[in-house]
């Protein structure tokens, strides 16, 4: 018999998978009156096993909703992330503008200094600020615009430099504090003349020919002359710092902290004035 069975235990374990659900139905289809001894006991018996069945079934549909909630709140988190990540730059693009527009506004604010001259805005798109050659600003206009070599350029805060070399579209601008750079000044409280000469250092500049008689002070703000024939007069150029003047000599000598950090500055004016202009400048009054 036991032969006979392991002969044959794939079809017996399939005719008994077939049969006990089958019997089963029949013992539950069956009017609770009409149920045998036989009825009752495999209903009895069943109910467990329809209950864990009820369970799992249950449990795998709440996994089911579960996982598709997931799946969508995941996709929810990825949009809200992306549009998060949109309206962050969205705010740094606002901010940036907005800083844009503060600059501008304080350059046309700035502009009247120019004493009626032509003048051309531009924006800086080149740096080369090296303390052992040419320290330079590239704009993005030139010649196109009617810009000419030793034309001033100015910032909102004062004197950037002037005009070096000219290209159709483009312009290199030597800075104040480039070493072949040299502006007249005056005092603006003592009315007090010098020079300003670059260092070298993009971030300070030096005081030159600055009479020991004459009235300097720490912290004196130092503005154009209009005597070099480049600079109109009254253009902010910097301030005093570190002032000495020795035990000898005709001078006094001293730091000049620039109005303008070249190192920061973005968009600037150039006074374009005409060329016979700026040559009659330099002869002074006839």
């Amino acid at each position: 018999m036991i032969q006979l069975l392991k002969r044959y235990r794939e079809m017996v374990v399939t005719a008994v998978a077939l049969v006990v659900p089958l019997f089963v139905y029949f013992a539950h289809a069956r009017h609770p009156g009409a149920r045998t001894a036989v009825d009752r006991l495999v209903v009895s018996a069943s109910r467990p096993v329809e209950w864990l069945v009820g369970k799992a079934i249950t449990g795998a549909g709440i996994a089911w909703y579960d996982y598709l909630d997931l799946r969508h709140a995941r996709g929810e988190a990825r949009r809200l992330s992306s549009e998060v990540n949109r309206l962050a730059m969205d705010r740094m693009e606002l901010r940036a503008v907005r800083a844009e527009n503060d600059r501008l506004r304080s350059l046309l604010d700035f502009a009247p200094a120019a004493a009626g001259a032509p003048i051309v805005g531009a924006r800086v798109v080149g740096v080369r600020l090296d303390p052992k050659g040419l320290q330079l600003l590239t704009v993005d206009r030139g010649s196109d615009q009617g810009l000419q070599r030793m034309m001033p350029v100015v910032a909102a805060q004062g004197v950037v430099g002037r005009i070096h070399s000219v290209l159709p579209g483009s312009a290199d601008v030597l800075v104040l504090t480039d070493r072949n750079s040299s502006v007249a000044v005056r005092v603006e409280r003592s009315r007090a003349r010098a020079n300003v000469r670059g260092s070298g250092d993009p971030t300070v500049a030096r005081l030159d020919f600055a009479l020991r008689a004459d009235d300097f002070l720490e912290g004196d703000l130092l503005v154009t002359s209009g005597t070099d024939g480049v600079f109109p007069p009254g253009l902010p150029v910097g301030r005093i710092r570190g002032l000495r003047k020795g035990g000898q000599g005709l001078y006094q000598h001293a730091e000049v902290v620039p109005a303008a950090d070249v190192t920061k500055v973005e968009e600037v004016l150039i006074l374009a004035a005409p060329r016979e202009e700026a040559a009659a400048a330099r002869l002074g009054p006839p």
